[in-house]
């Protein structure tokens, strides 16, 4: 996996494997009560928040508040 050498390695560590895009992680990991069930424009600004981490730290997070697992889990796109 290529990514940027400044990621943190608590990052590394909790980077989820299974989805291919920002897109399907956020669907997959974060709660819909806290995703989709707020509204479309909810929806879209935190789909921004995502895409704009990723374009400044090379990935994204879901605390463990707001995913389904009740942990923090990261993902690093395969190439930033």
């Amino acid at each position: 996996m290529e990514t940027k050498s400044n990621i943190p390695k608590w990052v590394i560590r909790e980077a989820v494997t299974d989805c291919k895009d920002v897109h399907e992680f956020a669907y997959k990991y974060r709660k819909p009560d806290r995703f989709t069930g707020r509204g479309e424009e909810n929806e879209q600004a935190i789909m921004k928040t995502h895409l704009d981490e990723i374009a400044r730290l090379g990935y994204t997070i879901i605390s463990h508040h707001d995913n389904i697992t009740g942990r923090i889990v990261a993902f690093i796109p395969l190439t930033i």
